[in-house]
């Protein structure tokens, strides 16, 4: 089997959130894809990527809701780990640089980068306030999403490095309806946050050649 060049794979769970990286996929080295919604998906699908390509790094990347009360609209979450609500743990790395890059890059837009700690993945996503409170006071995660776990544990498998950036879309003591594969038409129920949301991938994105070169 002939691997791809690849030095950095993007992988996000909805076509929205790839979109954020479309600049990125046209530079030497990078590549990014969608791996579907949900843990199945995301083991799958990155598994299927791993197969044709090597890269130096995965970076799994899209939305999240918070859990910490504490985090707002567009606050970056780059954890230390993922978890599952039955006791999976994966640990992710804490690139030194894109730390930094995350610090600075929120101070100017005026929010928040929060560094380390858990992101819960789930199968079902936490879609109201009461679910998100029971996951924070049982897990103890700052954010939850549904992929970052398994993306986790399909790259320590490959012996691939992996890193998260997620950015928040939901906060606590909000409701968000359940993302569904056709996830773009779910976005459009909250168009003005998912599209701020992308907006700060984006920007945050165009900053990363200068942190993988």
């Amino acid at each position: 089997m002939v691997l791809r060049l690849v030095t950095t794979l993007v992988v996000t769970a909805l076509g929205f959130e790839r979109a954020a990286f479309r600049h990125l996929a046209r530079l030497p080295g990078w590549r990014v894809a969608s791996t579907g919604v949900g843990p199945a998906r995301a083991s799958e699908g990155l598994a299927q990527l791993l197969r044709g390509e090597r890269p130096a790094l995965v970076v799994g990347a899209g939305v999240c809701g918070a859990l910490d009360p504490g985090l707002r609209l567009g606050d970056l979450v780059l954890p230390r780990e993922a978890v599952t609500a039955d006791g999976g743990c994966e640990p992710i790395a804490l690139d030194g640089a894109l730390c930094h890059l995350a610090r600075r890059f929120a101070e100017v837009r005026g929010s928040t980068a929060h560094i380390g700690g858990r992101i819960v993945s789930v199968e079902r996503i936490a879609s109201t306030p009461a679910d998100k409170r029971e996951l924070a006071r049982r897990i103890g995660a700052a954010a939850v999403d549904q992929e970052t776990f398994a993306w986790a544990r399909v790259a320590r498998e490959a012996g691939v490095p992996f890193v998260a950036v997620r950015v928040v879309l939901d906060e606590a003591g909000e409701p968000l309806a359940s993302w569904r594969p056709s996830a773009w038409r779910s976005a459009l129920r909250l168009p003005s946050r998912a599209l701020r949301a992308r907006d700060t991938l984006r920007a945050f994105g165009r900053e990363w050649p200068c942190w993988r070169s």
